[in-house]
């Protein structure tokens, strides 16, 4: 996955492609993004560390770990012992003929936190990831002071009661990731 630390080819289309991919993978699978957040979070990190502070088997841990590292996200550091586990900061640009996306970590802990937020989790079941990426972009003109919530909900075309739901839970995220994304960018 490209990051701004790493050099980009923008001229391999296949490798492109495949960073598109990755982000989709891991924007649809809750338990991965929530792995790999803990990670860019605490990082490095043994992965016993992770086992006991996600609550994960053992066997889920090290599969989730190992598919992260097939992506190409995480990075095994064997040299110590014990091993530990690191991610860098990720972030997929789209440009669409429906305007520009800009996917950062902070989208991926929002599909996370579904797992551990019933607000979340809810309104990802009844709306889809698409809706949860476009309610944490109000989520950040709301903490901005651009809009309220009721508008916001309104823009986002869900009930008022649903939107400030999520926009609460969100808000939540918006207030951390300063620590963790690098690219995340508040409204001006």
């Amino acid at each position: 996955m490209s990051t701004d630390d790493r050099p980009t080819t923008p001229s391999d289309p296949e490798e492109t492609f495949e960073d598109l991919l990755t982000y989709a993978e891991l924007l649809n699978s809750p338990r991965l993004a929530r792995l790999y957040v803990y990670v860019l979070r605490n990082g490095p990190v043994e992965v016993e560390t992770v086992k006991r502070d996600l609550d994960m088997a053992h066997s889920t841990a090290y599969k989730y770990v190992g598919q992260l590292e097939e992506m190409g996200l995480l990075v095994r550091q064997n040299a110590e012992t014990p091993a530990t586990v690191t991610v860098e900061p990720i972030r997929l640009r789209l440009e669409t003929d429906r305007g520009n996306v800009v996917a950062t970590p902070a989208l991926v802990d929002a599909i996370g936190r579904q797992l551990d937020d019933d607000d979340i989790h809810v309104f990802v079941e009844r709306q889809g990831v698409a809706k949860l990426a476009a309610a944490l972009h109000y989520t950040l003109r709301i903490v901005a002071g651009e809009l309220t919530q009721r508008t916001a909900a309104d823009e986002l075309g869900v009930h008022p009661v649903e939107g400030m739901t999520v926009f609460t839970a969100l808000e939540n995220v918006v207030e951390e990731a300063p620590a963790y994304d690098p690219y995340l960018e508040f409204p001006k």
